[in-house]
């Protein structure tokens, strides 16, 4: 078979780096490729059965953190497996204490919470012995599997191509040499095989690693920064707005929370005659949840009406007009996209069309109602609520969405979600950050303005969201509005939930009653801070 290899990208200096422009996007390239189905030898099962155990803890020795990686191999997706090439990748590196060699998450398109052990052999080599253990997938029926990273060969089988275990040889030789970690044979795949030997479709033919060389451009007194307001658009039909802190300094334009999954890091303008510029592509930092690193590129982003298809461009620079009375910036003809990595356009960029900087007024008030759009009950399979939170208060100012958040309530009880049910959260949240979403199995989804919350549980009549602004110790609550049309008002803003003080029920025409039986009634519920809940309610 003739290898799917690209020439391996020579890592680039810092100081080279600013001039660096990424190749086009390109769809993933689907393979030949199947997943393993050749069963494999029973001497490599046992050598997979006696495995040491998965080694979870940092072994102690000298640690490279946060390594910049590339790497070219396969991933699999949709039941097929794809060409997949990778830049940024952030791994690290130990050199034992006990004269071993450690790598964490081996397997590029796969980040684990593992390492495997290598030993020094000639020279600067260094041999990994596989099989070893890096992964557990559990779904709690008591039947875990385990995976490993292995080598694989390619190999023809029944018409088919494959990666199946390597009968000769489970060595992986890399060399560890002016502190970055090449792996050494191109032909041998670095894969993932489950423990009765089927590759999963993932794994590396190359993998370099070394010390980063980049870091952000900071300003120099973080004491200046202000809010602005960053407007920008991801799509055409779309708009999307958060704060970001600009710090102006003689004429250096600084800006942040230009990448929400780095909200901290900053990119770099130059004021020049009525003019900010912002050059080349822009060392962001490391998004720890992908584990791979980010950068921001001047871009144009466009829809090809000839080809049908949308274009990704990096360019060398883009430029706003700029008010030195207000520091605010417009007419932006193109914008900015944040990728994985500098050498290509990755899937999962984020794109910033014309975008705006306006400084923000600071008004602080309670947050507008939700509008619900779509509830869907959960019953034989997984339901879900669709809703609105307006992105300004109720004084239309825009809101600080850092400090925005908001509650979904189970008929008339606040709902809290745990990881054990909702997968892609870490701890249980009552209080969900409005901007917050599921890249794991996207049972929050945000989408500008409007989200989605998946709901696992059955029973449920009616669900109701509410929108919360933190502002320090203060809480702003919006009124509780329900799938049903009811609207509870009046909620105090405090620091903590009030409690229930009493409660009483009316029926339609607004008689009280003392002991409702079998009908439709209104609840009245009188909190401890003075506010009242109103609700239909069903007695049986």
């Amino acid at each position: 078979m003739k290898t799917l290899l690209l020439a391996a990208a020579t890592l680039v200096s810092a100081a080279s780096f600013a001039q660096t422009t990424a190749s086009s996007l390109k769809q993933p390239k689907k393979t030949q490729l199947v997943m393993g189905k050749t069963a494999a030898p029973a001497s490599l099962l046992k050598a997979a059965s006696k495995a040491p155990e998965m080694i979870t803890k940092q072994p102690e020795g000298k640690l490279y953190k946060d390594m910049y990686g590339y790497s070219e191999g396969f991933v699999s997706q949709w039941g097929a497996i794809y060409e997949d090439v990778r830049d940024g990748v952030a791994r690290d590196f130990v050199v034992g204490n006990d004269g071993s060699y450690y790598m964490k998450s081996p397997i590029s398109a796969q980040p684990t919470d593992s390492w495997i052990k290598g030993d020094k052999a000639k020279g600067d080599t260094i041999v990994f012995k596989l099989p070893q253990q890096i992964y557990t997938l559990d779904y709690g029926d008591g039947n875990p599997i385990k995976y490993y990273a292995s080598r694989l060969v390619y190999q023809q089988v029944d018409g088919e191509n494959q990666y199946v275990l390597d009968e000769k040889s489970q060595d992986i030789k890399f060399v560890w040499r002016n502190d970055s970690l090449i792996k050494c044979d191109k032909d041998a795949l670095l894969g993932m095989t489950s423990e009765a030997g089927d590759w999963n479709g993932l794994g590396d033919l190359v993998s370099e690693t070394t010390i980063c060389p980049f870091s952000n451009e900071a300003p120099k007194d973080l004491s200046k920064a202000t809010k602005y307001i960053f407007t920008f658009h991801p799509s055409e039909r779309t708009t999307t707005l958060r704060i970001s802190q600009v710090v102006i300094e003689g004429d250096d334009f600084y800006a942040n929370n230009i990448d929400a999954n780095i909200p901290d890091a900053w990119i770099h303008g130059k004021i020049n005659n009525g003019k900010v510029v912002f050059s080349g592509a822009q060392f962001l930092g490391l998004d720890k949840n992908a584990s791979q690193f980010r950068f921001n590129f001047p871009a144009n982003v466009y829809y090809d009406e000839e080809t049908y298809m949308t274009e990704y461009k990096t360019m060398d620079e883009v430029s706003f007009d700029y008010d030195t009375a207000t520091g605010n910036l417009s007419n932006c003809q193109y914008g900015f996209m944040s990728n994985y990595g500098y050498r290509l356009i990755a899937l999962e960029m984020q794109v910033m069309m014309q975008p705006t900087f306006e400084a923000w007024d600071g008004v602080i008030a309670r947050p507008q109602n939700p509008n619900i759009l779509q509830y869907y009950p959960a019953e034989t399979a997984s339901g879900w609520v669709v809703f609105d939170l307006p992105r300004n208060n109720v004084e239309n100012s825009f809101m600080d969405q850092s400090n925005v958040y908001y509650n979904i309530y189970f008929d008339d009880e606040l709902a809290t979600f745990y990881p054990d049910q909702y997968l892609g959260i870490k701890k249980e949240m009552t209080d969900v950050p409005v901007d917050f979403n599921d890249t794991q199995r996207y049972d929050f989804q945000t989408y500008g303005s409007q989200h989605r919350v998946v709901i696992y549980d059955s029973g449920i009549s009616r669900v109701g969201v509410r929108a919360v602004y933190v502002n320090g110790d203060e809480r702003l609550y919006s009124d509780i509005v329900y799938s049903d049309g009811t609207v509870i008002s009046g909620i105090k803003n405090t620091s903590a939930d009030a409690k229930t003080k009493s409660i009483s029920y009316y029926d339609l025409s607004g008689r009280m009653i003392q002991n409702p039986k079998h009908g439709l009634f209104i609840k009245k519920t009188v909190m401890s801070d003075g506010s009242v809940k109103t609700s239909k309610t069903v007695v049986e």
